[in-house]
Formats: structure tokens, C-alpha cells, sequence
């Protein structure tokens, strides 16, 4: 018997906060392989190319959250071979900012090869502030989506 799972309009995915530290976007730029000082790990640095007071963490730490948010919800088995995320970076999240991922499904289309489940995401942090927003999706096996009565 095989397993069914239905992806409606309107579903919200469970949300996933993150609190940036200093010491996460430090490690998270030097994973990627960056070296020596930047907007994003020296606040000197960050006041002369930004303009800011503060150090700020990279668009991809953001795109690295809302791409957890999606794999949770589709299952790694699926989401890591045919899911994608697209955002735009709107504000800047700064260390000490607790920034909260949502998502809620916008549309499920039918493909040859399964279903395209499409999901608004947002992130938004502990003033309200939304930091970026975009869609995502993946395609999921027809066999785990009921058919069509």
C-alpha cells in the first residue's frame, strides 16, 4: 500500500526560527571559504562598505534557512533532488536578530514526472521586519499525492 500525502493551497509549513550570532555568521562565511575580514565578520569592515554600526549576515545564510525550512517539510529524499528556493534579500539581518522562516503552499500543479508543489516563504525577524521573501517548491512523486476523485 502506498503511502499518500496531500499538499493543499493554504497549508502552512511549520515555522523555523534561527538566532543569528556573530560566531554562526562567522563560521557560516568561513565554511564557504572566505577569508580575512569582511562586512559580515568585522564590524570596521562593515562600517566602511555598508555604512552600518554592526557586522550583518550574508543573503545566503537566509537562503541556507529557508532551504532547511523546505527540506523539513518535503523530506530530504525528495526536496534534495528536485526542490529549489528563490528570495529576495529585502532587509538586513544583523547578529542578535532572531529571524523566522514561514512558508504556506500557493499552488500544485501536475507535472509528467509527480506534482509541483509551490510555497511562498518569508523570514521575518523579532520587530516584525520581513528580511526577505520569495517561492520554493519541489516536485513530489505522483504515488504520494492522492488522485484526483
Amino acid at each position: 500500500m502506498a503511502m499518500t500525502r496531500t499538499f493543499n493551497v493554504g497549508d502552512e509549513l511549520p515555522p523555523l526560527t534561527k538566532t543569528m550570532t556573530q560566531q554562526a555568521i562567522n563560521l557560516f562565511e568561513k565554511s564557504g571559504g572566505a577569508t580575512g575580514p569582511s562586512q559580515f565578520t568585522d564590524a570596521e569592515s562593515a562600517r566602511s562598505t555598508l555604512g552600518t554600526s554592526s557586522t550583518v549576515a550574508s543573503g545566503r545564510m537566509s537562503l541556507t534557512f529557508a532551504t532547511e525550512l523546505l527540506r523539513r517539510y518535503f523530506g530530504p529524499e525528495y526536496y534534495n533532488r528536485k526542490g529549489s528556493v528563490d528570495l529576495r534579500f529585502l532587509r538586513p539581518v544583523r547578529p542578535g536578530d532572531a529571524v523566522t522562516f514561514k512558508g504556506k503552499v500557493s499552488a500544485v500543479a501536475k507535472e509528467p514526472d509527480g506534482c509541483r508543489v509551490t510555497v511562498e516563504v518569508s523570514a521575518t525577524n523579532q520587530k516584525g521586519d520581513t528580511t526577505a521573501a520569495g517561492t520554493g517548491g519541489c516536485i513530489v512523486p505522483s504515488i504520494l499525492v492522492p488522485a484526483d476523485d
